[in-house]
């Protein structure tokens, strides 16, 4: 049977771990606003910039609860932080720099839909709601931000296509939407 300081050991390991795919999820984020080519796409710095405020409320929140349970960050956050810079540096060397950034932070949220839901439960099995109610919170707004991305994309996708001077079918972003929708509506194959 697990100690009471056993399961608070596991729980500040998940919000150390948390923390850092946070922060060094930011690190991008924070150089994609302030990039001149996501500039040109507004709805794509509209997106990346409530993202990014999004990700920075969950790191602040992050960092108080694990400060509240004794915990500490400072090591995994800054290997996480070298790590951001790398994936930002990345971005710099793409043609279709804006919807491949986007495909990327869409990668990124998807790790941290899974990472906050075994928070979540971790956090219910050990009887920690505070915890609990944390993880649950920032599991939908990441899952919003992702179906939010997913009918984004056929429109920034073609929109750079245009902008390097390929011709498209201009109901294509209307399409592609319409079966991500339909895709993502419809229940998992077994």
């Amino acid at each position: 049977m697990a100690t009471t300081t056993d399961a608070q050991s596991t729980i500040t390991t998940y919000l150390s771990d948390m923390l850092a795919l946070e922060r060094h999820s930011a690190v991008p984020l924070h150089k994609q606003s302030d990039d001149e080519s996501v500039k040109k796409y507004p709805a794509a710095l509209a997106f990346v910039t409530k993202t990014r405020g999004v990700i920075d409320r969950h790191i602040a929140a992050l960092d108080e609860n694990l400060t509240t349970l004794g915990g500490s960050s400072s090591i995994k956050s800054t290997v996480a932080g070298a790590l951001g810079a790398v994936a930002a540096g990345i971005n710099d060397l793409r043609k279709e720099h804006v919807s491949k950034a986007l495909r990327d932070d869409y990668t990124a949220l998807s790790l941290h839909v899974i990472s906050y839901e075994m928070l979540h439960t971790t956090a219910l099995g050990v009887g920690d709601t505070a915890t609990a109610t944390l993880a649950a919170r920032h599991l939908d707004d990441v899952s919003g931000l992702i179906v939010e991305l997913g009918r984004l994309m056929p429109t920034i996708v073609l929109a750079e296509l245009r902008d390097l001077g390929i011709s498209v079918t201009p109901s294509a972003a209307s399409e592609a939407e319409a079966t991500v929708n339909r895709v993502w509506a419809k229940p998992a194959n077994n």
